[in-house]
């Protein structure tokens, strides 16, 4: 049989680790360690990029990308790496190799998203997807990224950016594979990251539809600024207390 192929223990060891390596979040980890704060309290209350941005400043919101982003990264090489090292198909090393990166790459994706180490309130996505498609297929990821930045200069809205480009993606994936570039797989993991990250932005859709949704403009004052000396040591005497 089909399933006798592959080692569901190691699928599972794939998947668990890279849910637990995208429950690493980097916008509560920067908030607090910069700011004593936790960035879900403002804004939009997402753990992500966009909203680092606006709340903390465009340092911050880049350092939180680039976090993001190399998680996802990470899982994919190490799910790589521990699939053909523990054999994660029975006869094909080359092919235990690449679907264990594409497992633990997808599966930082939800870690990401739903965080059991932060109450399953984390980001949307979108800097986790981003080097997903890096990842899996180069050519795709360049066009999409192109897409991303045109998307990006007309609308200055990153969820706007952020849905298209993930549909985009997709479609590109597709065409990779028509081509001979990539095997079919590519497009299964593909749609379950890309079908997350659009859901996950489910309320940008409705705001969109409105009329409603805001711009991001990296130019703009942060909503929170942060803590000086003299206040980090009053908030300090004060926890004391």
């Amino acid at each position: 049989m089909w399933i006798q192929s592959w080692n569901v223990l190691v699928i599972l060891l794939l998947v668990v680790m890279g849910y637990f390596i995208g429950n690493v979040q980097t916008a509560i980890i920067v908030s607090k360690i910069a700011f004593r704060d936790d960035v879900r309290n403002h804004g939009s209350g997402n753990a992500g990029s966009t909203n680092m941005v606006r709340v903390y400043g465009t340092k911050y919101g880049i350092i939180t990308f680039i976090g993001d982003a190399s998680k996802t990264a990470i899982a994919f090489v190490l799910g790589r790496l521990i699939g053909g090292w523990l054999g994660l198909h029975a006869s094909d090393a080359a092919l235990a190799v690449s679907v264990g990166g594409c497992l633990a790459a997808a599966a930082s994706v939800y870690g990401h998203c739903f965080p059991v180490l932060y109450g399953f309130r984390g980001g949307k996505a979108a800097a986790c997807s981003f080097a997903i498609m890096w990842c899996f297929c180069w050519q795709a990821a360049l066009a999409a990224t192109v897409c991303l930045v045109v998307i990006f200069l007309i609308t200055k809205r990153v969820s706007i950016v952020s849905i298209l480009t993930a549909t985009l993606f997709t479609v590109f994936v597709v065409i990779a594979h028509l081509i001979g570039w990539i095997p079919r797989y590519y497009i299964w993991y593909t749609l379950s990251a890309s079908g997350l990250l659009i859901v996950r932005h489910r309320e940008n859709i409705k705001r969109i539809l409105k009329g409603e949704e805001k711009e991001l403009h990296f130019s703009a004052p942060p909503q929170v600024q942060k803590p000086q000396p003299e206040q980090k040591q009053n908030e300090q005497k004060t926890e004391e207390k």
